[in-house]
């Protein structure tokens, strides 16, 4: 009688422990949760923050590529525009600013894939990235590309000098924006030299036509 007592006693005791057991997994498997939801909470919230800022955040960065171009600092330049762009690749301005920085440092073959990449973003660009893109062709010998590029902004009529000068002094400031100021008459006289070298002389003579009444109704000092 005894030993079915203690065996009952001890089965007793197991069943206890199995229970405790039970509770103690039950318990940790709901922290264990708990704390996974929180992390997933805490991304989410982060994510979302993320996105509302970073228009702040990229416009601040753009701020500061503007400040490394101005001092000449055109490696941290760079540096910031590949985070922007890591950031936000879709940023046309971003691209632009590196095209822009790649031809202060007179690396023409990095500017050109940065400005091609600037006119996927818009392809309907009539503005700063066309007018680059020419000087670039023009730079490295090819015409062809040069005149086409310059054409694009051409296209703008009346209102391209001014919708090019207002495009570019997004890009540079201060001094670097003033030297930009009446880039139309560099944009016309750069294609003239295009047709001439093309051997294209029609073209050449109504460019140059072209360019004279631009220059003389507009008499700004080219710096």
């Amino acid at each position: 009688m005894k030993h079915s007592e203690h065996t009952h006693n001890h089965s007793h005791v197991q069943v206890k422990d199995c229970t405790c057991n039970h509770d103690h997994e039950h318990s940790h498997d709901h922290h264990a949760f708990k704390l996974s939801h929180r992390w997933l909470l805490s991304v989410l919230i982060v994510g979302v923050l993320l996105i509302l800022l970073r228009p702040f955040i990229v416009g601040q960065m753009l701020a500061r590529v503007t400040s490394y171009s101005v001092n000449s600092s055109y490696h941290d330049a760079v540096r910031i525009c590949k985070k922007i762009i890591a950031i936000d690749p879709g940023n046309k301005q971003a691209w632009a600013s590196l095209g822009y920085v790649y031809m202060d440092l007179s690396q023409i073959d990095m500017a050109i894939p940065a400005f091609e990449k600037a006119l996927s973003i818009d392809p309907e660009d009539k503005g700063a990235a066309s007018f680059e893109l020419g000087q670039a062709y023009y730079a490295k010998g090819d015409f062809i590309k040069a005149i086409g590029y310059f054409e694009r902004v051409r296209t703008a009529g009346l209102r391209a000098g001014a919708l090019l000068d207002a495009d570019i002094l997004k890009y540079r400031h201060g001094t670097l924006g003033f030297r930009s100021l009446n880039s139309m008459q560099t944009l016309l006289g750069t294609l003239l030299e295009c047709y001439k070298k093309t051997g294209d002389t029609v073209k050449a003579v109504d460019i140059q036509k072209e360019y004279d009444f631009y220059k003389n109704k507009h008499s700004k000092v080219l710096f």
